[in-house]
């Protein structure tokens, strides 16, 4: 199954934090950029009390699922640099798809895609501009 690096957030961690530690466990990347990303400044009203605004890429929500977790996620549109060196227990036969084969694949073998992220490698190759 097609699948991007995903992950969850521990408590009360920066999603940013969160974005970047896991593209650099599945993948070994850095992530240098987000590409049209909004970060607001972090406000911190009262002692203890942080919080930001972000804006995500897009984001997901898993409806109803055949045996997995509920799961609401935000997907970053990101660069990176480094050399890919994926961990044989997050992935099999991993490796770069063309746009083009993307498409094809979204659109002529949808079930070849993890469930979760089809919707929005949908919405990725019917927006995504070069």
């Amino acid at each position: 199954m097609l699948e991007i690096p995903a992950g969850a957030i521990e408590p009360y961690e920066n999603v940013y934090e969160t974005l970047r530690r896991e593209i650099k466990e599945e993948t070994n990347l850095d992530v240098v950029r987000l590409v049209d990303d909004y970060h607001g400044e972090i406000v911190e009203p009262r002692a203890n009390d942080q919080a930001f605004a972000f804006k995500p890429y897009i984001c997901q929500q898993v409806l109803a699922t055949n045996n997995g977790l509920p799961w609401i996620g935000f997907v970053f549109l990101c660069e990176v640099t480094g050399e890919v060196k994926i961990q044989e227990s997050e992935a099999r036969d991993p490796r770069w798809v063309s746009l083009e084969e993307l498409r094809a694949i979204v659109e002529e073998k949808p079930e070849s895609v993890f469930p979760v992220q089809l919707p929005v490698l949908k919405y990725f190759v019917e927006n995504f501009k070069d």
